[in-house]
């Protein structure tokens, strides 16, 4: 049940009172609004002992160090993804949950969260994002169905689709991931997984289409087949696609997310600027790359990643050394800065290793948030890139699974 509270206050006048001049009107409804009141947006999620399983919060501090209460937090489905635009905030329904699947848009301020827009969506089709075209026009990829829903980003109405099963392999959706807008194009990361949600073994490529924003037309489908990378991003994090100040499109590649000691490939594939194909002299698999600062450990998935400038990349990847028996609660990921122009990797010491569930990046005033959940320390550990100075700046004793500073 939601943990949705509304006050409101009035003041009532007696009949006598209604016969004779009042002096003052009434006093407007005032309206507390749930998620409290702040600026720093957080998801926290209680695992059960299974770690696929629980409850998800969603809620505002003012500070970091803040005492953290989910007094008036927003219960959403357990592990439920977001996106935001601005202050535009939209929550996707948890796979976990099989009926009453909502998409919900909040427009959230310091003074908590408004919900101004809500509509169901059809079970299976796997909703994780929103990918906004501009003020009337957002697409979101159904990962389950294999097209893309046209909506309008204020009403969360559906306007049209793009179909994309003629793109999927072996199945019926190729599962549409992440998207990225360059000069009037969106290039669509494609999964291409199997019924085990991994890659097909015979199937080890990456695969982006390539979509006219203004037609609503896929104009052709691209491939990277000569590294062997596959799963070109995570389709909740928009971090793992990301634009270079030359405007070169990167894509962060997970692979079989450091769970398959056969195919560890993982990485990043480039689409250049003033193309519309892969350069694939600048794919990197950074499984060949030992990890400065370990024990010679190499990544074997990248589980998030956040663009900070001058080639340099925030990560959470994953090492085998680290993995435990399930995959939902062991804390096999490592914080790390990647330099894609001089393929070097390195750990940032004093951030604890992670889950899966607590892996949120963001960048703000200079700074580098991680959302870790150790086994001696979880919260929120500021990274400064300029000293590498790292600070534990925010206890928490869930999964940090949103982080977003406005």
């Amino acid at each position: 049940m939601k943990k949705t509270l509304f006050f409101s206050a009035s003041i009532l006048c007696g009949a006598a009172l209604l016969l004779t001049a009042c002096d003052k009107e009434d006093d407007p409804v005032s309206e507390q609004l749930p998620g409290g009141k702040g600026h720093i947006v957080i998801e926290s999620t209680i695992k059960n002992d299974d770690g696929a399983s629980g409850a998800s919060y969603l809620y505002q501090i003012q500070n970091l160090g803040d005492p953290i209460s989910f007094d008036n937090a927003i219960q959403v489905g357990f592990s439920s993804t977001i996106s935001a635009y601005g202050n535009d905030i939209y929550v996707f329904p948890s796979e976990m949950i099989k009926s009453n699947l909502m998409i919900d848009r909040y427009v959230r301020s310091n003074d908590g969260f408004k919900k101004v827009a809500s509509r169901q969506v059809v079970p299976g089709s796997a909703c994780y994002a929103l990918l906004k075209i501009s003020d009337s026009k957002a697409y979101i990829p159904q990962y389950g169905l294999g097209n893309i829903e046209i909506v309008d980003p204020m009403t969360l109405d559906v306007k049209g689709e793009i179909n994309l099963r003629e793109y999927a392999f072996s199945d019926q959706s190729a599962d549409p991931a992440r998207g990225i807008l360059r000069d009037g194009k969106m290039y669509v990361a494609l999964d291409q997984v199997g019924p085990t949600w991994m890659p097909f073994e015979n199937y080890r490529q990456v695969d982006v289409v390539v979509i006219d924003v203004n037609t609503d037309k896929v104009d052709k489908m691209i491939s990277e087949t000569v590294t062997g990378l596959s799963f070109p991003t995570r389709p909740f994090l928009p971090g793992m696609m990301f634009m270079t100040e030359n405007k070169d499109i990167y894509i962060a590649c997970c692979g079989n997310f450091g769970y398959d000691e056969t195919y560890v490939k993982n990485g990043f594939v480039c689409i250049p600027n003033g193309s519309t194909e892969f350069d694939t002299s600048r794919s990197w698999n950074i499984n060949e790359t030992v990890i400065e600062g370990t024990d010679g450990w190499r990544a074997a998935s990248i589980y998030n990643s956040e663009y900070l400038g001058n080639g340099k990349v925030a990560a959470f990847v994953a090492c085998t050394e680290l993995n435990g028996d399930n995959p939902y609660t062991a804390h096999n990921s490592i914080a790390v800065i990647i330099d894609i122009n001089n393929k070097t990797v390195k750990r940032i010491q004093g951030i604890p290793n992670t889950d899966p569930h607590s892996c949120s990046i963001d960048l703000y005033d200079g700074k580098v948030y991680f959302a870790a959940y150790g086994v001696n320390a979880s919260g929120i550990f500021a990274y400064d890139p300029s000293n590498e100075a790292v600070e534990h700046v925010q206890e928490c004793n869930t999964d940090i699974s949103y982080l977003k500073i406005f």
